[in-house]
């Protein structure tokens, strides 16, 4: 049995005639024709033609727009449809389950725990939770999407393909078995998006595909499996790149970078850098366009490219860097995001966070994507030995320039960092207001008590008492969410 919310393949949509004959109506006039009286809805008649016209329009739209009537199929009707397949996950607990609809009322920013949650738990949402989160999801396919399509079930995919705003879902699904041949036939847009949603599976096996879009016509698409090249630094795409970026950069006698720009009618760098050849041009432009490409092989040539070439070791590489040239360690970080390489990225922390804890540096703008690569206990240590470095007492001014980059969920020792310096908070504290918003959603919630308990509210201000209020609501509620999947 099907809800009204969704539309079934099969129900007989508004019929069509009505509209031409009242589009038809309007533009002759209704001095010359007279008013239609389409089937299925009350004949109004206002006496004046026009305005008859003009309502029984508005009835005639608002029946197309209420959709098709709810339709029962069995599996073996003509033109019918297959009914959901069975389940395997079990259903959440059935606070849990409630726990959901409340956060989908509330469009709640705790969503995605919750999907997390019943992800860890090993459940599928419930059935009647589906539109609803199908729809929301839509809204923020990239950070929802794969949170959803692993607990939405066999009957979520099922869903998805009654209506195309929830056709991400299925695309998601579709990436994980794609052939070059499929992905060929695609539309550029759907081809964009079925080589993003391939970017967290990810393996070797994925090179001819690449190869492919990285001659797409589409330079959107070919922008995209660039950078997915990148991630996979024995392709054969990535050794051209090692080679053309090797004549480029090297280090020089004098201990500094010598750079060769890149030439931008040299057609085998044209071809790596999935660009037309362009022809030379003089002035300011030209150089503006080669060192555009220098930074784009950079980025896209193998980090280990720079072993034995600009140092021994990434940590060699990126100390020389720092040293000589702030656009070339801007760049490194850049290729180490973009290449998803963590061995790189613990090598550049420390010098390009050290910037941007230090609010001087604007080139270190990478610095929290380079964090994000590491493990979360990874990226909690690292906050930890920061914060016990500084012999200063804990306030939220001293820690939050630390903790505001670590956009994961928090270990117990550094939730507790953040509380014993929220309980030191001084009248006045504007950093109390932003550090509270960050540990929201971060912090373990079994740190509320801690939170409430540990305030000196004599001291702190009252915009800082508020902050302070939201957060240890946000912690118990996340805390009774928590209890709720056990």
């Amino acid at each position: 049995m099907t809800t009204a919310s969704t539309p079934v393949p099969g129900s007989p949509p508004p019929a069509a005639g009505d509209w031409s004959d009242l589009v038809s109506a309007a533009l002759v006039g209704t001095a010359r024709r007279t008013v239609p009286a389409p089937s299925g809805i009350p004949h109004l008649d206002r006496g004046d033609p026009a305005r008859t016209l003009l309502d029984r329009a508005a009835l005639a739209a608002v029946r197309a727009r209420a959709g098709r009537l709810p339709t029962r199929f069995e599996p073996d009707d003509p033109g019918g449809f297959e009914p959901a397949p069975p389940e395997s996950a079990p259903l959440p607990p059935e606070g849990a389950a409630r726990r959901l609809a409340d956060l989908l009322d509330e469009d709640s920013a705790l969503l995605l725990e919750w999907l997390e949650l019943a992800r860890c738990r090993g459940v599928r949402v419930p059935p009647e939770s589906l539109p609803a989160l199908l729809d929301r999801c839509a809204r923020d396919t990239r950070r929802m999407a794969p949170a959803l399509l692993a607990v939405a079930g066999r009957r979520g995919l099922w869903l998805a393909g009654f209506d195309s705003r929830w056709g991400y879902l299925r695309l998601l699904a579709a990436a994980a078995e794609l052939t070059v041949e499929e992905w060929r036939s695609r539309p550029a847009q759907e081809r964009h998006a079925l080589l993003e949603a391939r970017e967290p599976r990810l393996t070797a096996a994925d090179e001819p595909l690449l190869e492919e879009a990285l001659a797409d016509r589409s330079a959107r698409v070919r922008g995209l499996a660039m950078g997915l090249a990148a991630r996979l630094p024995e392709s054969r795409h990535a050794r051209r790149l090692a080679r053309c970026a090797g004549r480029h950069l090297r280090r020089g006698a004098d201990d500094r970078p010598e750079i060769r720009l890149p030439d931008p009618a040299d057609p085998e760098l044209a071809r790596v850098l999935g660009v037309e050849p362009r022809p030379r041009q003089a002035g300011g432009r030209s150089r503006e366009t080669r060192l555009q490409q220098l930074w784009t092989l950079i980025s896209h040539a193998p980090l280990d490219t720079w072993r034995g070439r600009l140092g021994a070791t990434p940590a060699d590489v990126a100390a020389f860097a720092a040293a000589t040239d702030g656009e070339l360690l801007e760049a490194l970080a850049n290729a180490a995001v973009l290449q998803r390489d963590r061995e790189w990225a613990r090598a550049l922390l420390p010098i390009v966070l050290e910037r941007l804890t230090g609010g001087h540096d604007v080139r270190a703008s990478r610095g929290t994507a380079l964090l994000a690569l590491l493990p979360p206990e990874e990226r909690c240590s690292w906050a930890l030995e920061r914060l016990r470095a500084d012999r200063r007492e804990p306030t939220p001014d001293t820690v939050l320039p630390v903790v505001k980059h670590v956009e994961c969920a928090w270990t117990g020792g550094l939730g507790e960092q953040v509380a014993e310096a929220l309980a030191g908070a001084e009248r006045g504290d504007a950093s109390v207001v932003q550090l509270c918003a960050a540990a929201g959603p971060r912090m373990p919630p079994s740190l509320h008590d801690r939170v409430v308990a540990g305030v000196r509210a004599r001291r702190v201000g009252e915009r800082g008492l508020e902050a302070l209020g939201r957060l240890a609501d946000t912690l118990r509620y996340r805390s009774r969410m928590h209890k709720e999947f056990r």
